[in-house]
């Protein structure tokens, strides 16, 4: 009997450690279905680039950054919204592509945010020093490049803390990020736009009396 509760502890504590910094995207299940159909809609209107849709869907004190007043005017001043060669498009597709939350409405059946990167993420993980591996078989390589480098291993959905090899600078800028896991088994460069951070852009949503609008599309903290 005790043998048996020791094994039993044992396994416990080993799935335990084997799940250590998996972070997988949640089962999505929205119960209110204006928010659904409205979400629905935005994503084509996403694929569509269509700018009547979202000037239409816009909170009229949308915040665009932290250091802003807000507003729609300002939305379109700070995304250049009407240049072509505006990244807003580009950037709430990725945030869609990434999926949001499950929503019940106990909470706040008003308010609905996205990505869960930015909802869920687990507090244990300090938010400015970690990042999510979003993926399946991501390649971890001991060289900023697909050419010529040596492949270390691959990570599923990890949350990896960014680090920077003695004498290298560690930029914002590159497409390529060293990274080392939560326990500190691998370490290496992953290519960038398999990276997501729990503080880059986000989207929020409020439920008015003309339907859902977007109140939120900020980065940082």
């Amino acid at each position: 009997m005790i043998k048996s509760i020791f094994l039993g502890i044992i396994c416990f504590i080993s799935l335990q450690l084997s799940a250590q910094g998996e972070f997988y995207p949640p089962k999505v299940e929205i119960s209110d279905y204006t928010l659904s159909k409205f979400l629905t809609e935005l994503t084509l209107a996403v694929g569509k680039k269509d700018k009547d849709f979202i000037l239409e869907h816009l909170d009229p004190h949308i915040l665009n950054s932290f250091g802003g007043d807000g507003g729609i005017e300002e939305f379109k001043m700070y995304w250049k919204f009407n240049d072509d060669s505006t990244n807003f498009w580009e950037v709430v597709g990725n945030i869609l592509l990434i999926g949001g939350p499950s929503f019940d409405g106990s909470s706040d059946k008003n308010s609905y945010y996205l990505p869960f990167t930015f909802t869920d993420w687990p507090e244990q993980y300090d938010a400015f020093e970690h990042y999510l591996v979003y993926g399946t078989n991501v390649n971890v390589r001991d060289q900023p490049s697909t050419t010529n480098s040596e492949v270390l291993g691959q990570l599923s959905y990890q949350i990896v803390q960014i680090t920077n090899p003695e004498g290298e600078m560690l930029s914002e800028n590159n497409d390529w990020l060293h990274i080392t896991t939560v326990d500190n088994k691998l370490s290496g460069y992953v290519y960038r736009k398999f990276l997501i951070s729990p503080i880059g852009y986000r989207m929020g949503f409020t439920k008015t009396e003309n339907g859902w609008k977007i109140n939120m599309l900020v980065a940082g903290d």
